[in-house]
Protein backbone atom coordinates (compact mmCIF):
# COMPACT_ATOMS: atom_id res chain seq x y z
CA UNK A 1 0.00 0.00 0.00
CA UNK A 2 1.27 3.28 -1.02
CA UNK A 3 1.45 6.37 1.54
CA UNK A 4 -1.03 8.30 -0.79
CA UNK A 5 -4.17 7.54 -2.75
CA UNK A 6 -6.28 9.54 -4.89
CA UNK A 7 -3.15 12.32 -4.49
CA UNK A 8 -3.93 12.45 -1.00
CA UNK A 9 -1.75 10.77 2.26
CA UNK A 10 -3.53 7.88 3.64
CA UNK A 11 -3.99 8.89 7.36
CA UNK A 12 -4.40 5.79 10.11
CA UNK A 13 -7.81 5.38 10.76
CA UNK A 14 -9.25 6.07 14.74
CA UNK A 15 -12.35 7.10 16.63
CA UNK A 16 -13.32 10.85 17.39
CA UNK A 17 -15.98 11.99 20.28
CA UNK A 18 -17.15 14.95 19.45
CA UNK A 19 -19.68 17.31 21.34
CA UNK A 20 -20.21 20.08 24.04
CA UNK A 21 -19.10 21.24 27.11
CA UNK A 22 -19.80 23.57 30.19
CA UNK A 23 -17.38 25.78 28.38
CA UNK A 24 -16.16 24.76 24.73
CA UNK A 25 -16.62 22.54 22.21
CA UNK A 26 -14.80 19.12 22.95
CA UNK A 27 -13.12 17.07 20.28
CA UNK A 28 -11.02 14.07 21.46
CA UNK A 29 -9.32 11.89 18.78
CA UNK A 30 -7.72 7.91 18.94
CA UNK A 31 -5.48 6.62 16.39
CA UNK A 32 -6.36 2.99 15.97
CA UNK A 33 -2.33 2.24 16.77
CA UNK A 34 -2.47 4.05 19.66
CA UNK A 35 -6.21 2.20 20.70
CA UNK A 36 -4.15 -0.87 20.04
CA UNK A 37 -1.17 -0.27 22.43
CA UNK A 38 -3.16 0.73 25.04
CA UNK A 39 -3.81 -2.43 26.69
CA UNK A 40 -6.30 -1.86 29.11
CA UNK A 41 -7.66 1.01 26.86
CA UNK A 42 -7.13 5.20 27.39
CA UNK A 43 -8.92 7.02 30.16
CA UNK A 44 -11.06 10.03 30.17
CA UNK A 45 -11.54 12.07 32.66
CA UNK A 46 -10.84 15.50 34.56
CA UNK A 47 -7.64 15.15 35.89
CA UNK A 48 -4.60 15.21 33.59
CA UNK A 49 -2.38 13.19 35.88
CA UNK A 50 -4.81 10.21 35.90
CA UNK A 51 -6.22 10.41 32.03
CA UNK A 52 -4.94 10.19 28.29
CA UNK A 53 -7.56 12.66 27.47
CA UNK A 54 -8.93 15.53 29.22
CA UNK A 55 -12.36 17.04 29.64
CA UNK A 56 -12.25 20.39 31.95
CA UNK A 57 -15.79 20.20 32.95
CA UNK A 58 -17.05 20.11 36.56
CA UNK A 59 -20.15 17.07 35.96
CA UNK A 60 -16.46 14.43 34.68
CA UNK A 61 -15.38 12.56 37.26
CA UNK A 62 -11.28 12.82 38.02
CA UNK A 63 -11.37 9.01 35.77
CA UNK A 64 -14.65 8.69 34.20
CA UNK A 65 -14.41 6.43 31.37
CA UNK A 66 -12.18 4.23 29.92
CA UNK A 67 -12.61 3.54 25.43
CA UNK A 68 -10.56 0.97 24.09
CA UNK A 69 -10.31 -1.70 21.25
CA UNK A 70 -11.91 -5.80 22.43
CA UNK A 71 -12.12 -8.12 19.59
CA UNK A 72 -11.98 -5.25 16.70
CA UNK A 73 -14.35 -3.57 17.88
CA UNK A 74 -14.80 0.00 19.85
CA UNK A 75 -16.00 -0.17 24.00
CA UNK A 76 -16.53 2.41 26.49
CA UNK A 77 -16.67 1.85 30.21
CA UNK A 78 -17.57 3.70 32.62
CA UNK A 79 -15.17 3.96 35.55
CA UNK A 80 -17.56 4.41 38.22
CA UNK A 81 -18.00 7.68 37.69
CA UNK A 82 -20.14 10.36 40.25
CA UNK A 83 -22.42 11.24 37.53
CA UNK A 84 -22.47 8.38 35.44
CA UNK A 85 -22.46 7.09 32.04
CA UNK A 86 -25.06 7.45 29.51
CA UNK A 87 -25.19 5.68 25.93
CA UNK A 88 -27.97 5.89 23.32
CA UNK A 89 -30.59 7.19 26.58
CA UNK A 90 -29.27 3.93 28.59
CA UNK A 91 -26.98 3.82 31.78
CA UNK A 92 -23.92 2.23 31.16
CA UNK A 93 -23.42 0.38 34.81
CA UNK A 94 -20.17 0.83 36.08
CA UNK A 95 -16.86 -1.08 34.88
CA UNK A 96 -19.25 -3.34 32.20
CA UNK A 97 -17.75 -2.77 28.49
CA UNK A 98 -20.02 -1.92 26.09
CA UNK A 99 -19.62 -1.82 22.56
CA UNK A 100 -19.75 1.42 20.45
CA UNK A 101 -20.67 2.14 16.85
CA UNK A 102 -20.92 5.66 14.85
CA UNK A 103 -23.66 7.70 15.50
CA UNK A 104 -24.31 6.53 18.78
CA UNK A 105 -23.96 9.51 21.62
CA UNK A 106 -22.05 9.13 25.12
CA UNK A 107 -23.07 11.50 27.77
CA UNK A 108 -20.87 11.77 30.66
CA UNK A 109 -22.48 14.34 33.12
CA UNK A 110 -23.70 17.15 31.27
CA UNK A 111 -20.89 16.52 28.42
CA UNK A 112 -22.72 15.22 25.18
CA UNK A 113 -20.44 13.60 22.45
CA UNK A 114 -21.08 12.06 19.47
CA UNK A 115 -18.95 8.83 18.26
CA UNK A 116 -17.47 8.68 14.75
CA UNK A 117 -15.08 7.24 12.70
CA UNK A 118 -11.75 9.43 11.79
CA UNK A 119 -12.18 8.75 8.42
CA UNK A 120 -15.75 9.71 7.89
CA UNK A 121 -15.14 12.99 10.02
CA UNK A 122 -11.62 13.75 7.52
CA UNK A 123 -14.10 13.47 4.44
Amino acid sequence: MTSFERGRPVLEGGWVLTGTGAAAPIKLVFGETELAHAYLGMTIGRHPGLCDRVIDDPGISRRHLRVGMAEGRLFAEDLNSLNGTVLDGEEIPPFLPVPLSPDQVLILGQVVLTVSRLSDEAE
